[in-house]
């Protein structure tokens, strides 16, 4: 998981929001404006998502917080969660409530989960059922993905050098989003990898 910061809602959204007698629908421009926050990757598993293969999680689920349905500050883009037969993210999770929270600063997400070379998340043991039952971010093609994103950084490095200057360039690359925007898929598992290496460094 990356850490979201959560913006204003978009003019568009609020217009259709304050528009009596209108239900819940992921216009074109709420889509947008989560996919611009989150840099094109999805708020639980940091796969690569864009508008045609996304869809709006609500946090708090709208079959049970109806209040919530349409507070921007309940709303984030999630990857699809069903591109292998082991389901993830939000179609997993569908309306149990979660502990850890993508958006929430002082329990910052990225402080809490960690990993291994081989693509596996680690995390203290109160957040086990959020990540591995109600959220399954440790399934097999998950865990390949993040593992694959990780030997290809390492290929990268052997071809750059192992310098602190390469590494903490390389840290930048993948903190930040880049010219259109987005982040790299799995970016904060790279991040862990290659801060190991800068303080082996």
């Amino acid at each position: 998981m990356k850490f979201i910061e959560k913006g204003k809602e978009p003019a568009a959204w609020k217009a259709y929001r304050d528009t009596p007698g209108v239900d819940f629908d992921a216009i074109p421009e709420l889509k947008d404006a989560l996919l611009n926050e989150q840099g094109y990757i999805c708020c639980y598993c940091m796969s690569g998502i864009k508008e045609n293969n996304m869809k709006v999680e609500h946090y708090k689920a709208r079959s049970v917080y109806n209040d919530l349905k349409m507070e921007y500050s309940n709303l984030f883009a999630a990857c699809k969660g069903n591109f292998c037969s082991d389901k993830h993210c939000d179609t997993k999770k569908e309306n149990t409530e979660l502990t850890i929270h993508p958006a929430d600063s002082k329990s910052n997400c990225e402080q809490i989960i960690g990993y291994k070379l081989n693509g596996q998340l680690t995390y203290p043991a109160e957040y086990e059922t959020d990540i591995e039952s109600t959220l399954n971010l440790n399934n097999f093609v998950l865990r390949a993905n993040r593992q694959s994103t990780m030997e290809a950084t390492v290929i990268a490095l052997k071809k750059l050098g192992y310098s602190k200057k390469v590494i903490e360039k390389q840290i930048s690359k993948f903190s930040n989003k880049n010219d259109v925007g987005k982040f790299n898929p799995y970016c904060n598992a790279v991040l862990w990898l290659l801060k190991k290496k800068l303080s082996a460094n």
